[in-house]
């Protein structure tokens, strides 16, 4: 089960009209507002999930100076709450009421989440806890986005990403992401951005992405057409050609998970004899599942990728 905080910024520019490459455009605080209320009224959730959403922003002083103590940079807009207890109206009136003014600080985002994610009792059940950060512009206020990360946070949560449009600081926040094993993502749409806040079990960042699962099939497809025209004939070679450029990525993904996998497998086991030399069972527990999770995750990955290699054998 899940435990999801979505971090959305709340700075000024957040009001702006956003213009994708691809000549549409949004608001993008209305884009971010209407997408958290249709997760709700969408089933896009895991069921016995959690919710809660914070905002983040640095208010101003006249002449743009930073304030620098005192006030609030951070706001729980709704409460890490069971998604039976929340409904689609009622998101949607709490994030209309959401007002966009000042700077970004958006280390001061993350570490806020994972407080909040941290404060409740989780009780009985085993949760993934994940802060989904959204926002439009580079930190620019507060405690550095990488300085909030450490070897700790690392080991107890998730960290996603997601930025509309590209004016980031992308190398900072894709290191923060990937060492939490979460995923960084620019998004220019609804479609998007619905897809990239919706939580899934990922092995430390690098589970089957959808997009080379598509490419597999329609690869498949290239080869059949092909075959059907002759495996002399122009079609077949170009379909071929791309059959093994994608087996050739799809290689390059399985190495890397179970690189993965390989890792996890030597920290269970370090854990382990830990557990020999003095560690508590709950200290051990809390430690060793995330790293389980990721061994049985890692096995359905594999067979994914090779099932997929396989297919383009030809």
């Amino acid at each position: 089960m899940w435990d999801l905080l979505y971090a959305v910024d709340a700075s000024s520019s957040m009001a702006d009209t956003h213009r994708s490459p691809r000549g549409t455009s949004f608001v993008k605080m209305d884009l971010v507002r209407e997408t958290i209320a249709g997760l709700l009224g969408g089933g896009e959730l895991p069921f016995g999930s959690r919710l809660g959403v914070m905002t983040f922003q640095a208010p101003t002083r006249l002449g743009g100076m930073f304030l620098k103590g005192g006030e609030e940079m951070t706001r729980m807009v709704v409460p890490l709450t069971d998604l039976d207890d929340l409904t689609k109206e009622g998101m949607k009136e709490k994030m209309d009421a959401i007002r966009v003014s000042g700077a970004t600080p958006s280390g001061l985002a993350i570490e806020e989440g994972l407080r909040q994610l941290y404060a409740g009792n989780d009780g009985p059940v085993r949760r993934i806890k994940k802060v989904v950060m959204i926002t439009d512009e580079r930190s620019n206020v507060g405690p550095r986005p990488e300085n909030v990360v450490g070897d700790e946070v690392a080991q107890k949560a998730i960290v996603d990403v997601i930025a509309i449009g590209g004016k980031i600081n992308r190398e900072t926040l894709e290191k923060v992401a990937a060492r939490t094993g979460g995923k960084f993502m620019i998004v220019e749409s609804a479609e998007e951005l619905l897809a990239a806040m919706k939580p899934r079990i990922d092995v430390r960042g690098l589970g089957v992405d959808a997009g080379l699962l598509d490419d597999v099939g329609k690869a498949e497809q290239g080869l059949l057409a092909g075959r059907a025209l002759g495996e002399g004939s122009m079609q077949y070679r170009q379909a071929l050609d791309r059959a093994r450029e994608v087996r050739a990525r799809a290689n390059k993904r399985l190495m890397e998970v179970l690189m993965v996998r390989a890792q996890a497998d030597a920290d269970v086991k370090m854990l382990v004899s830990q557990l020999q030399k003095g560690m508590t069972m709950a200290e051990y527990a809390r430690r060793v599942w995330p790293r389980a999770a990721e061994l049985d995750q890692a096995e359905k990955v594999e067979k994914e990728l090779r099932a997929a290699m396989e297919r383009l054998a030809a």
